[in-house]
């Protein structure tokens, strides 16, 4: 495009990564408790429960997708790979609805909490309106300053928010919860009456059953944001290695917490304390102040953490919105203009000043609900496309090297060929697809705005590719979307003596210099004869003759453009192996194969390590030898 390229700075660690995940996302349950005891009643738990489903099968695909493709972005990114780049700006376009909603939200959510300190911004919507864009324009010029500071912000209120959510959590229930009362809600009819906001679209269905419904997919906003991780994976560290494992802990926290909180809430409080008009704002303060003794003491510290991790959550969006639309600029989904960074803080401006000022001015009308009613459909939609390009691209980029995996891949033959489906991620596709069909369905506000917002979009990307003479279907775009560019340390096993030229091609061939090589040998005594076994002096000389054979392989390969060492260990194999396949010092293990006659020692070796490192599938990676020479090795 004859433009600079625009970096973003590498400044964030795993536990920021984790706190970006958790912000957008553990900060959702003290907004969604009200909301959805308002509509399910006594039933609420049992909403999250279904809504929970969705959130952990996409966190899963977020998770191996991010370490992938390590861009900022995060859906359209996938979307473009998997389809095309109308697919991506669809994808995009949703999620970016998603962020700005995120911002008008959770800014409300944090002004409701801050009314627990004055009360008298509580008695006007306008003014807590007021309050919220102003939060949020104090945020703007954080973002501005730079990633870290934002990111530190979230890591400090994060940890406050886990600290006092587990103190409600434990106190709430111990000291405050009947399961008598609980059992009875739950079984209760639930709310039986007509509720404002709602289409009642099946006449012959029980308002119970179809509030319950409509509670559902509000339930669904406790889980929205799990992929502020994958935004930040171009300026994150290590993200091979950081990303999953901040999935992971973001998708086991929420759920304690999602469904704890609604549990004791349910079960201490009730459902309708949770859900009156004096609560709705902030119902875990109403679970807090239900706790005997120390209730009044803990409502002031649970307001304060409310507040905390709901404007953390604001922060996120506003991270999350603001690399969406940078990446959109990257790859010509969106005008080139706001592919731009600031050259001292290396941030990109643009998208965080447009953006984040429409989210301010959302949130001045001070309507919850209504804000609320919009937050789930773009997220679900991009979901939706996640949940897809994960399913495509295991079949179409299957020899990428991915560092984890969705657990578990069904490999079914359809017309001759081959197909690999992880089933989690089926469900969660299929999950978000009947979640977003009931938004279409039960919320009218969700679905008109949500449906002009896409109309827009599309409207608009039209016109810009084709005054920019692009084609509107194209792979243009997905096209320049590479596999993760990070450095992998491999730890390859070569047995010698063998070939070192045929030993550096096998190498080359599978591989490129992303990787930073250890060529390794084990000595396993149980393969030398018991006095060799028993002389140090010789085993001494053997480990000097397999480092120099090895030095041979690593000169070769330096020469082509790798970085490359060595390394001899006796002991053995297998519990060398496990250990090595356990250190995090290693992102991939690589296993020589060559073909082997029925009986070959060699075979049955190379049999036991694959059975050992198998169990490691995001590291284990075998290389086919082809020429192999004749010479007896070990």
């Amino acid at each position: 495009m004859g433009e600079e390229e625009q970096t973003l700075k590498r400044d964030v660690g795993w536990y920021g990564s984790f706190s970006m995940g958790y912000a957008d996302v553990g900060a959702d349950v003290f907004i969604a408790l009200g909301l959805v005891a308002l509509y399910a009643g006594g039933r609420a738990p049992l909403a999250f429960l279904v809504a929970a489903i969705t959130y952990v099968s996409t966190g899963l695909a977020y998770a191996e997708l991010a370490t992938t493709y390590p861009y900022a972005g995060g859906a359209h990114i996938y979307s473009m790979k998997a389809f095309n780049d109308l697919a991506g700006f669809v994808a995009g376009w949703a999620v970016m609805l998603d962020y700005t909603v995120d911002i008008a939200l959770f800014s409300l959510a944090s002004a409701g909490y801050l009314t627990f300190f004055f009360p008298s911004i509580a008695s006007s919507n306008e003014k807590v309106g007021l309050l919220a864009a102003s939060l949020v324009i104090i945020l703007l010029l954080l973002n501005i300053v730079g990633i870290r500071l934002s990111s530190l912000l979230n890591e400090v209120l994060v940890g406050l928010g886990i600290v006092v959510q587990s103190m409600i959590l434990i106190l709430s229930l111990t000291l405050n919860f009947n399961w008598g009362f609980f059992v009875q809600q739950v079984l209760n009819v639930g709310v039986d009456v007509p509720q404002a906001g709602i289409e009642y679209f099946l006449p012959n269905v029980h308002f119970s059953l179809q509030n319950f419904i409509y509670a559902m997919t509000i339930a669904m906003s406790s889980f929205i944001g799990i992929e502020s991780i994958a935004q930040a994976a171009e300026e994150t560290r290590k993200p091979h290695r950081w990303i999953p494992r901040a999935n992971k802990l973001s998708i086991v926290f929420v759920l304690i917490f999602a469904m704890g909180l609604s549990i004791a809430g349910t079960g201490g409080v009730g459902a309708a304390t949770l859900s009156s008009s004096a609560n709705l704002n902030n119902p875990v303060t109403a679970m807090a102040r239900g706790i005997p003794n120390v209730g009044s003491f803990l409502a002031v510290i649970v307001a304060f953490t409310g507040f905390s991790l709901c404007y953390v959550s604001t922060n996120t969006g506003v991270i999350g919105v603001s690399r969406v639309v940078f990446s959109m600029g990257r790859f010509r989904l969106l005008p080139r203009w706001f592919y731009k960074v600031h050259k001292t803080f290396r941030t990109p401006v643009r998208a965080i000043l447009i953006f984040g000022i429409i989210g301010a001015v959302l949130a001045i009308p001070g309507d919850l609900p209504l804000v609320a009613d919009l937050y789930n459909f773009g997220a679900l939609l991009s979901y939706i496309m996640v949940n897809l390009s994960l399913i495509v691209l295991r079949n179409t980029d299957r020899d990428t090297y991915r560092a984890w995996k969705v657990p578990g891949e069904l490999s079914p033959v359809i017309r001759g060929k081959k197909i690999y489906l992880p089933p989690i991620s089926i469900l969660g596709m299929l999950s978000c697809l009947s979640i977003w069909l009931l938004i279409v369905v039960y919320h009218p506000a969700g679905r008109l705005l949500g449906a002009s917002w896409l109309l827009v979009g599309f409207i608009g990307f039209y016109a810009y590719r084709k005054r920019n003479s692009l084609p509107v279907f194209s792979k243009l775009s997905g096209n320049e979307i590479k596999p993760g560019g990070y450095v992998m340390n491999a730890l390859a096993l070569v047995r010698v003596p063998e070939d070192p030229e045929s030993i550096a091609e096998a190498l080359k061939r599978s591989l490129d210099p992303r990787f930073e090589l250890t060529l390794f040998n084990i000595i396993d005594p149980a393969t030398l004869q018991p006095g060799e076994a028993r002389d140090q002096s010789y085993l001494n000389k053997l480990e000097e003759a397999t480092r120099e054979e090895l030095e041979d392989v690593a000169r070769i390969m330096r020469g082509m453009g790798f970085k490359c060492k060595v390394k001899v260990e006796s002991g053995p194999l297998l519990e060398v192996l496990r250990r090595e396949a356990e250190s995090d010092e290693n992102d991939a293990i690589i296993l020589l194969k060559r073909k082997s006659t029925k009986g070959d020692v060699e075979k049955e070796r190379i049999d036991s390590a694959y059975s050992i490192l198998s169990k490691y599938p995001g590291k284990l990676m075998v290389v086919r030898r082809v020429e192999v020479r004749s010479r007896k090795g070990r």
